[in-house]
């Protein structure tokens, strides 16, 4: 029997637990709708939260950004036939025609200053580039970390420097870092902050009451998907040539496995993890993205498991995947899959039969960001272990100027 608890990301959830404090970490957009197995009603600790409903702060940080209600997707005629000189198209550096579909740009033709975003939270005018940005997500801060200078990035939280779930741990580590209260992030000043479509929509009214511009950028369980949230992030930051030269990077190397990829024989792959108990990733999680993404069928997801959701072992039996993978920190990972391998329940399982079970690093499949294109790289060797022995991969280089 499958017993489901819906959540936004299992390894957050667990953070947040051992923390006791609502953190800014990525994970899955889980859409309730009915399914086979039984939900439980124990409801998660949201995980996308850095800040906690708090009395508005009275402090207000001047900035180089304003925000105003969202009536419209233009600006004035006024602004629009007025544009500060920009230089040509041969000037820039960069592939202007990258930007032209990119939601969230309002003047596409714009890369001068200021220049307008719109999102769900409304226009921000930046009058200029941004040298003070806060991100509440690591996939955001991951993203800005290979676009701009790191010192730009007013502050990192805790759960930024664990090398097995962050891929800046050692830009973080020696970072300002502040704790989880409002005031804290208030008082940094920054002139934008970047939100995910995760963050508490609370949290988020309480920074732009405080006079913080907020622009909600969104993570997608998609590498491909994640190249105009990029290039977003890129025009917002005044990074554009860098982040053409990530979203071009990041579709080279999705090429790359798509053209070793025969789509014959596709494997059902679980991507499990244990902490207090065992969840699975299913539809609309980073872990399933990553492998249908390295060719493989995502067996939670084609149980009906939606997000992640609480199984058992007779659960990952009647699943009956080909291959298991466990994407948690590794001490724990061991111990998980050495209980697995214990199973008298599992022993009729293909995973177990042809001892196909793996630690994956959590860092590459439960974070959402560019990154998650090694997890896929990573996880289609796995797959594949023949087709992708000469695949060259490496791991993303951060900025530097």
């Amino acid at each position: 029997m499958l017993v489901g608890i819906k959540s936004s990301n299992v390894v957050g959830f667990f953070i947040g637990l051992v923390l006791l404090t609502f953190i800014a970490c990525d994970g899955s957009n889980s859409n309730p709708e009915k399914t086979s197995l039984k939900i439980s009603t124990v409801t998660p600790i949201p995980v996308e939260e850095v800040i906690q409903p708090q009395p508005t702060p009275t402090y207000m940080p001047t900035s180089t950004a304003t925000v105003v209600p969202s009536t419209s997707s233009s600006v004035s005629d006024e602004r629009a036939s007025t544009p500060t000189a920009d230089p040509g198209p041969a000037d820039l550096g960069f592939d202007v025609n990258r930007f032209k579909d990119v939601p969230g740009i309002v003047d596409t033709t714009n890369f001068g200053w200021p220049r307008d975003i719109e999102t769900s939270e409304g226009l921000v005018t930046l009058e200029k580039p941004p040298i003070k940005v806060h991100s509440l997500s690591l996939g955001h801060t991951e993203i800005l970390a290979a676009l701009m200078d790191f010192s730009k990035i007013s502050a990192v939280y805790s759960f930024f420097t664990d090398p097995e779930q962050s891929n800046i741990a050692d830009l973080a580590k020696s970072h300002n870092m502040i704790g989880f209260d409002p005031e804290e992030v208030v008082a940094l000043e920054p002139e934008i902050v970047i939100a995910s479509r995760f963050t508490d929509a609370d949290n988020v009214a309480l920074l732009k009451d405080a006079g913080i511009p907020v622009a909600r950028a969104s993570l997608e369980n998609s590498a491909l998907g994640n190249v105009p949230n990029i290039l977003l992030i890129g025009y917002m930051v005044g990074a554009e040539k860098e982040a053409v030269l990530l979203a071009d990077e990041i579709e080279d190397r999705m090429k790359a496995v798509g053209d070793i990829l025969n789509g014959d024989d596709l494997p059902r792959v679980l991507s499990i993890s244990k902490f207090t108990s065992i969840f699975a990733a299913g539809s609309d999680s980073t872990e399933g993205g990553i492998i249908e993404q390295a060719g493989g069928i995502n067996a939670a997801a084609d149980s009906g498991i939606e997000g992640h959701q609480q199984v058992t072992i007779e659960g990952i039996a009647a699943i009956n995947p080909d291959v298991i993978v466990v994407p948690q920190p590794i001490d724990g990972a061991h111990a998980f899959i050495k209980e697995l391998k214990s199973s008298a329940a599992l022993f009729e399982v293909p995973a177990l039969m042809n001892d196909r079970i793996y630690y994956v690093m959590p860092k590459y499949h439960t974070t959402l960001s560019h990154w998650n294109v090694r997890g896929v790289e990573e996880m289609a060797a796995l797959l594949f272990p023949s087709d992708f022995q000469d695949l060259d991969t490496n791991d993303f280089s951060h900025y530097t100027p």
